[in-house]
């Protein structure tokens, strides 16, 4: 199933009230049913006994699995915290059970009085199967660290007077980045959902590579690799390839993702610089290209080609 439907059937789902359907009702009815003539045919104590615990232990799980479905369904529809990357590194088994679990085609069963799903053939308790939904939600956290980080930048630059020292120290900052927010938090989910704003990492690389700008990101020309080049060109298909590629050296990515998260604290800092600061660092760079570039020297033309010669206007 295409994230896409997985997300408008969930919603839906979400959206009900808890209910048992017909075909639950069926079968706890058949259940129950089983359960009273196995208890009035017997006169074992034991027997009864065990059998009103499963009795009460049905009624348990009925309720157990209405709230799981709701919170599952709520969860899974809720795109702040789960996205389509998150569907798709989502536990496989789990992710094709789901539909079936949730649209309540699938029983739940319960095993050593604990209530849950065969999912591939392996039981797994509805705790179980919420923890692997967790491990591939947003990494909220990650965000909030970033949100923190923008925010100082932005207040420390809008103090900055015209006569202080006005650049981004950007080693310093990178190093801040790298130890306390990229290798803290989930690489996978930052790279590949929104941290930036609406920006996504992945989207942007993307774009780059097939641009042929993926420098800006600090990535060499040796480390990319069209996969095919006898068009000579990388398209857009190519470039999902190469990141695919750098996706899977966790060291690269790593880094990668630390250039361009520090390069967007760094726009944010020049953006909030005050005014005058900003007029400063435009006369001072102006003066500085003027410094760098080579003498140039009125063109002449040889004496011997004007000797004698009378010039006229349309010779000017």
């Amino acid at each position: 199933m295409e994230y896409i439907d997985f997300y408008k059937n969930v919603r839906a789902i979400s959206q009900l009230d808890p209910e048992v359907n017909e075909d639950q009702q069926n079968q706890i009815v058949s259940t129950l049913k089983d359960m009273k003539k196995k208890y009035l045919s017997t006169d074992d104590k034991m027997e009864k006994g065990k059998l009103n615990d499963k009795i009460s232990g049905l009624a348990n799980a009925i309720a157990q699995n209405e709230t799981f479905i709701y919170e599952t369904s709520d969860a899974l529809a809720d795109t702040k915290t789960f996205s389509k990357h998150s569907y798709d590194t989502l536990n496989p088994d789990v992710r094709s059970a789901l539909p079936d679990i949730l649209n309540k085609k699938t029983y739940p069963v319960t095993k050593g009085g604990k209530t849950g799903y065969e999912v591939n053939g392996n039981f797994m308790t509805l705790g179980q199967i919420q923890d692997e939904v967790k491990k591939v939600r947003i990494d909220k956290s990650s965000i909030d660290r970033y949100n923190v980080m923008r925010d100082d930048i932005i207040k420390n630059a809008s103090k900055i007077q015209s006569s202080e020292f006005s650049d981004f120290n950007f080693r310093k900052i990178r190093a801040n980045v790298y130890d306390n927010l990229v290798t803290q938090g989930n690489v996978g989910s930052m790279a590949n959902n929104a941290l930036v704003g609406n920006r996504v990492f992945r989207d942007d690389l993307e774009q780059a590579i097939a641009r042929g700008t993926y420098k800006d990101f600090g990535i060499t020309d040796d480390m990319i690799v069209d996969p095919t080049p006898a068009d000579n060109n990388i398209t857009p298909e190519d470039a999902k390839v190469i990141y695919q590629a750098i996706e899977q050296d966790e060291e690269l990515l790593t880094n990668v993702l630390t250039d361009y998260l520090t390069q967007s604290l760094s726009n944010n800092h020049y953006t909030n610089l005050k005014p005058e600061v900003q007029k400063n660092r435009a006369i001072e760079r102006q003066k500085m290209m003027q410094l760098n570039r080579p003498m140039q020297q009125r063109p002449t033309t040889p004496p011997n080609e004007t000797l004698g010669k009378v010039i006229t206007v349309d010779d000017i």
